[in-house]
């Protein structure tokens, strides 16, 4: 087992190193060596802070001291350090007192090269300036593996990423508290289970196994899968794995895991920023040239018919030619509202009394076989927005809810305030914790289908017939909850309906 231990730390995607209590380098894994290009030979006996960036080493070594005075206790830090090409790469790491341990005798460290990542970051602030809060919790520990099976269990088992063993066809041999935590079992019930439980399809696992055979015998394979958690909850994993051969001559696989959700839910809020904004650019040019097209169109249509008498049957063509500019220019406003060319001032609104006003107005536009229910709250619920913004908020979805219920039905729209923190976090993955106003538009249609999800929020996008819709309406309803540092999720089942929530900063009451 110690080789099989061992094979782990020199595989493992983070670097492991051993500092006396100097601060001198004891040992370094393989990966250090692929982390900073030095051989082994070349850091082992130096002191361990001479490749820290000279901006850094102040900030390292007080962690490192703080590190000696609490033994067993990791403490996390970062630096930069020197690439052996003479690049200053940013590593994030976490280091554990083991002097005491005479299994160890040595500060443990484990580090990653996060240069990437910190790339991804600053490009990621500087695209969507309004996403308050990026979630970073990347969690960071490897431990160190050799010499004896219970040293390196004891490691792998306070590993904050999650590390399991199976076999081929599926059946747990081994996993850390780590990735029971992460699939919400006890360790000792997920050894009970098959990969089979864990994996959303058995499928999935299977075409898996086919790719690492077909492509990656022998080396590790590195990919993102989706695994169910106990209670049914899909999660995202970065899963790294190879087939390994135990003592025994029995074949397994072995894993490490990391969840990556909440990463893959921020940038997918990402993508659709970045597109929303080219779009939008496009649309406000476009917006303005057809403009000016339009106003032709309609002056000429206007002489046209000033210089016909009133029973010419041209009059009307030329009536027909300034409705479909009409509805032209109306299409070019809701192009501009899309992009956002007209400077808005924002009101602070009490939603009650703003969509209870609406009522009226939104119950024709819902038609006579659509009951309109609207729910208000007995207490303020205050926001800042543009009211004709509202308005166009609640038109968008209650038309949409009226369109999927084709024989009538019921649009439900109510108002509450929520709050926002660890536990919603993942639901609205796109908000940093707080007090919001959610405006629900629920109807009972024929909900969205699947193929179609992803894409409701694109412009242009739409599943309604030819001259029904321009596809704007989700996508403005989407830029409009943005500005106003908000943002718009929905839940959508076959036949059952679909409910769209829009979040809003809860403001403060209009009586204060």
């Amino acid at each position: 087992m110690d080789a099989l231990f061992q094979a782990l730390v020199q595989n493992s995607s983070d670097a492991i190193v051993t500092l006396t209590a100097d601060g001198t380098i004891g040992f370094i894994s393989e990966s250090s060596v692929r982390l900073l290009g030095f051989a082994r030979d070349e850091r082992i006996g130096h002191s361990g802070f001479e490749l820290i960036h000279p901006d850094d080493v102040a900030a390292v070594r007080e962690s490192f001291a703080a590190c000696l005075q609490r033994p067993g206790v990791p403490m996390p830090t970062d630096c930069r350090m020197r690439h052996k090409d003479g690049t200053w790469r940013y590593m994030e790491a976490i280091a554990v007192n083991r002097l005491t341990d005479p299994a160890v005798s040595a500060v443990v460290i484990n580090y990653r090269d996060v240069t990437e990542r910190r790339a991804a970051e600053h490009a990621l602030r500087d695209s969507e300036a309004r996403l308050r809060q990026i979630v970073e919790e990347q969690k960071h520990t490897e431990q160190r593996l050799r010499r004896s099976e219970a040293r390196y269990r004891s490691l792998i088992q306070g590993a904050a990423y999650g590390i399991y063993r199976s076999t081929l066809d599926g059946t747990i041999l081994d996993a850390n508290p780590a990735i029971a935590n992460m699939l919400g079992y006890t360790t000792e019930e997920l050894q009970t289970l098959n990969m089979l439980d864990v994996y959303k399809s058995a499928r999935d696992r299977a075409a898996l196994i086919e790719r690492y055979h077909a492509r990656y015998s022998g080396r590790p394979l590195s990919t993102d899968i989706t695994w169910r958690k106990k209670d049914g909850t899909e999660i995202i994993v970065h899963v790294t794995a190879r087939v390994v051969r135990l003592d025994d001559g029995m074949r397994c696989f072995e894993g490490i895991v990391e969840d990556i959700t909440e990463r893959r839910a921020l940038e997918d809020q990402l993508r659709q920023a970045q597109k929303m904004e080219a779009v939008g650019r496009l649309a406000r040019g476009v917006a303005h040239d057809f403009n000016n097209v339009l106003a032709a169109i309609l002056g000429c249509s206007d002489l046209l018919a000033m210089r016909l008498e009133k029973d010419d049957p041209s009059r009307d063509d030329a009536e027909e030619i300034r409705k479909a500019a009409e509805r032209g220019a109306a299409l070019t406003r809701q192009l501009l509202a899309f992009s956002r060319s007209q400077a808005l001032e924002a009101q602070l609104l009490d939603l009650n009394v703003a969509i209870a006003q609406m009522g009226s107005m939104l119950q024709r536009l819902a038609g006579e076989r659509v009951k309109l229910d609207v729910r208000v709250t007995k207490t303020p619920v205050c926001v800042r927005i543009e009211p004709g913004l509202l308005e166009q908020v609640l038109l968008n979805l209650v038309v949409n809810g009226r369109d999927a219920m084709p024989a009538g039905g019921t649009v439900t729209v109510t108002v509450e305030s929520i709050a926002i923190d660890g536990a919603g976090a993942r639901r609205y993955p796109a908000l940093p914790d707080g007090e919001y106003a959610r405006i629900s538009v629920a109807d009972t249609g024929v909900g969205i289908d699947p193929a179609a999800q992803p894409h409701i929020f694109e412009p242009f996008f739409t599943t309604k017939g030819p001259s029904k819709g321009t596809g704007l309406g989700l996508s403005i309803v989407y830029g409009i909850a943005k500005d106003a540092g908000g943002t718009v999720t929905f839940v959508t089942a076959p036949e059952h309906g679909t409910t769209f929530e829009v979040l809003l900063p809860l403001a403060a009451d209009l009586s204060s």
